[in-house]
């Protein structure tokens, strides 16, 4: 039980330790994996701190944001109003992009530029606006959740407007873990199975064509690549190749942190494979650790969900959580080749301040809904103190 008492646990204050944990252990192993990287390429990079600054402005930003949205009441955020005008600021938010005057250089479809040296990737907001208003919608509906109107429709209709804007984005990757995280919200929130089956014959074809359309392509190259790396171009393979031979290298205790040395050659270290670095530095151990603070992360944020007398709360809970876990798992399935690289960073430690920030914003929703439930059903759900 999340009681308050003498002689139990503070599930909210262990919450905040293990985030603090996470976001400091981020921030050492980037650097660790990024800083000779950035400096070998100086047309690139202005110093060997360059890959850090994003994560480092998230972390200043999140001194004041942390402790609001931790603790603000979460009434407020089941206005149906706030709810509205959050959706449709999100929407216009992802298609500035579009327009030139907010372009960057680097990646112009996904990031937009707010003022010299500093950007934004819009689509990451998303990962909290869909969850909230998967979650309103789903308790507003709950007793009409069998007919196609008031069930799955609402959910699909915003989600397929997401991903749209995400693929237009030219960011594939987003949209099937958003569409995912969707599915998963809408089953777990009780929509009929037989709803799943018609949105899965829907886009099954649309997916296809994405992929498999065009064979000059992102995705599909890498698929190729997956499946017959010995017939793929060197260039198409050295990020792997090297990502393996670094977690090979590891071993049970890792090299020491800073002593690896495969991250010199391994392109673009700082982003989705900073995970093989990180394994060639600490080992087997030090993966054990990092799994063991995400599992109890997710652990206690998939336990609110579960023991919270609050359908919002629970539908909410959930979906904050599990884009979380499902980018840590794709982003090591990737470092380790079970699946093709997807482009999917590594919550708390892949170089992007985009990222981090609206991760630990969820994270920040996350302990509020721990303090929330922390005292007995008998005591009116009150907040902790």
């Amino acid at each position: 039980m999340l009681r308050e008492g003498r002689g139990t646990l503070r599930y909210d204050f262990i919450l905040i330790a293990i985030v603090l944990l996470l976001t400091l252990f981020g921030l050492v192993t980037l650097y660790s994996a990024s800083y000779l990287f950035a400096l070998n390429q100086p047309q690139r990079f202005n110093n060997g701190l360059t890959p850090l600054i994003g994560n480092i402005t998230a972390c200043a930003l999140m001194i004041v944001i942390f402790p609001i949205l931790a603790l603000i009441r979460l009434e407020w955020l089941q206005k149906g109003w706030f709810v509205v005008l959050l959706v449709l600021f999100t929407v216009i938010f992802n298609m500035l992009p579009f327009f030139k005057t907010f372009q960057s250089n680097d990646y112009a479809m996904r990031w937009i530029t707010l003022r010299e040296g500093v950007s934004f990737q819009p689509s990451e907001l998303i990962k909290i606006v869909l969850p909230l208003y998967l979650a309103y919608i789903l308790d507003k509906n709950s007793d009409k959740l069998n007919t196609f109107v008031y069930g799955p429709l609402p959910p699909v209709l915003l989600t397929a407007l997401f991903c749209t804007l995400i693929l237009i984005q030219s960011n594939l990757s987003d949209a099937i873990l958003l569409a995912l995280t969707s599915i998963l919200i809408c089953f777990v929130a009780g929509i009929r199975l037989r709803w799943f089956v018609l949105v899965l014959l829907a886009i099954t074809p649309v997916a296809y064509r994405l992929i498999f359309g065009n064979k000059e392509g992102r995705w599909y190259q890498r698929i190729v690549t997956w499946f017959s790396p010995e017939s793929s171009s060197p260039d198409m393979r050295t990020q792997i190749d090297f990502s393996l031979e670094a977690v090979k290298a590891g071993g049970f205790w890792g090299k020491g942190m800073g002593q690896g040395t495969l991250k010199v050659r391994m392109p673009e270290v700082h982003g989705d494979f900073v995970f093989a670095s990180f394994v060639e530095e600490s080992g087997f151990l030090g993966v054990l650790i990092y799994l063991a603070l995400m599992g109890i992360f997710a652990g206690i944020a998939y336990l609110v969900a579960w023991k919270s007398n609050n359908r919002f709360i629970q539908i909410f809970a959930f979906g904050l959580i599990t884009p979380i876990v499902m980018q840590t798992l794709l982003n090591i399935a990737v470092v380790v080749r079970v699946i093709p690289t997807t482009g999917v960073p590594l919550p708390f430690v892949s170089s992007g301040g985009s990222s981090l920030l609206v991760t630990l914003c969820a994270a920040a929703l996350l302990v509020n809904m721990t303090r929330r439930h922390i005292k007995s059903e008998g005591m009116g759900g009150e907040y902790a103190r």
